[in-house]
């Protein structure tokens, strides 16, 4: 067979697949930086099409539209949140922008704000990731590891999204905000050790005091 009537060898499908997956990251990476920088209404299928150095169309094939895209995009995060709850249980997962949590927290928040309604992938879901590192961490029972996660996480979120107007609102510029991070989780990690229904609330000091009539006694019966 002479060099001009050889026949071309196809690409290996796994070649093809490879090449598919990759374009495939590359989308998904370049539009959660986006959409966690901007906000998910401010970014279009060209922004990510730009960031990821792919042609739009290709997006439209691997993915599809643009619900597509940020249906994708919110899975993805979340289980890689999952992943590192896992990985580091009854943990800080950290504050930056650029982590996995603040990522996860600035699309969440974006997708509420815009009135959608966040997707709960039961695979990939971090409150019931977080509600097993309670099970397995403190011994709390399966109902509440669930209450405790919940607010473990609306916290988490809360802080995230406001920490700055916190801060000075709160008039704590003066403390070092790694401290107040800090505080943060660990008054996490007590939340999640306490068992639900929550105990008695704290007396206050001003239920403990009752008011005397003059010449009478403090017993409002008395």
């Amino acid at each position: 067979m002479t060099a001009g009537s050889r026949r071309r060898v196809p690409r290996p499908a796994t070649g093809a697949q490879e090449r598919v997956d990759e374009t495939r990251r590359a989308v998904i990476d370049a539009a959660t930086r986006l959409f966690a920088a901007r906000g998910v209404d401010a970014v279009s299928l060209r922004d990510v099409s730009a960031e990821a150095g792919v042609h739009t169309e290709l997006i439209r094939r691997y993915i599809g539209h643009r619900r597509d895209l940020v249906r994708v995009i919110f899975e993805d995060v979340s289980r890689r949140l999952v992943e590192a709850i896992a990985q580091h249980p009854l943990e800080g997962q950290g504050f930056d922008a650029d982590s996995v949590m603040g990522q996860w927290v600035r699309i969440a928040a974006s997708l509420a704000i815009s009135g959608q309604r966040l997707p709960v992938d039961a695979e990939h879901n971090p409150v019931t990731a977080m509600a097993a590192t309670l099970v397995e961490g403190y011994g709390v029972d399966e109902r509440s590891a669930q209450v405790r996660a919940a607010q473990i996480v609306a916290t988490a979120l809360g802080w995230r999204v406001f920490e700055h107007y916190l801060v000075a609102a709160g008039g704590l510029s003066d403390v070092p905000l790694e401290q107040l991070r800090e505080e943060l989780v660990h008054s996490g990690r007590r939340l999640g050790a306490t068992p639900w229904p929550s105990p008695p609330d704290p007396t206050s000091t001003r239920d403990s005091l009752q008011p005397t009539e003059p010449g009478g006694t403090s017993d409002p019966c008395g």
